[in-house]
């Protein structure tokens, strides 16, 4: 991970729906406005209308992963967004189509301090 720059910032991590990989408490370094595939990566999510059934706020750090819907013309759009916990006593929360304009990625998870 190297220094932070001006494009990190630090989170600290709360409850363990994350856990074995990120801990209650735990100092997160994130890159902020992350580009390219999300697919797989940890993120750090804002969702305006739904909240983490953990703590009940509207941020969350999950697992990312999604499913897509092909057009005839090569287009695509999301049908579902899942952000999934590493902690399988966890639910993932599923965002469908009609709930993506409400998703916002705030950051990529880079590692621990």
């Amino acid at each position: 991970m190297g220094k932070l720059n001006r494009n990190m910032f630090v989170v600290k991590a709360s409850g363990n729906s994350m856990e074995p990989r990120i801990h209650d408490g735990d100092l997160c370094v994130f890159r902020a406005n992350p580009a390219g595939s999300r697919e797989g990566k940890i993120l750090l999510v804002q969702n305006h209308t739904s909240y983490d059934p953990e703590y009940g706020g509207s941020y969350a750090i999950k697992q990312y992963t999604s499913d897509k819907s092909f057009s005839n013309d090569g287009s695509w759009h999301h049908s579902s967004i899942i952000l999934k916990p590493l902690n399988r006593d966890y639910k993932p929360i599923v965002l469908e189509e009609d709930e993506a304009d409400n998703f916002r990625v705030i950051g990529e998870f880079l590692g621990t301090l």
